[in-house]
């Protein structure tokens, strides 16, 4: 899947975090669900792997294992940030979304060995 085009993103060590804008016009909102459009749960995985490889140069790219908590829906129009904290020792890839200072989602992936 296509990464969204980020507005900001800020890097300490190994944490990031990506801010997004997601405008009511973006493709993941289509068929998800019909009238009532959601930032599916499988994009948020998928966007934390993504955004881990581009900033934190993580070399897997899809999940195996994961954890994830929704909170919130996450709905078109909306400006949120991701937060992605990459633990190489325990091998675990965790993140948040939020929308403003509200947490939306967050989860933990298991990474393969050596990711």
């Amino acid at each position: 899947m296509m990464l969204p085009q980020p507005h900001r993103h800020r890097i300490a060590g190994n944490e990031v975090v990506v801010d997004l804008a997601l405008h009511a016009g973006h493709p993941v909102f289509f068929g998800h669900f019909p009238g009532h459009p959601v930032l599916a749960g499988a994009v948020q995985i998928d966007w934390a792997m993504g955004f881990a490889g581009e900033y934190l140069g993580l070399g897997q790219r899809a999940a195996q294992e994961f954890q994830v908590k929704f909170r919130r829906v996450i709905v078109p129009a909306t400006a949120l940030s991701l937060t992605l904290l990459l633990d190489r020792p325990r091998g675990t890839l965790s993140f948040d979304y939020r929308v403003d200072t509200t947490l939306a989602s967050s989860g933990r992936i298991r990474l393969e060995p050596h990711a």
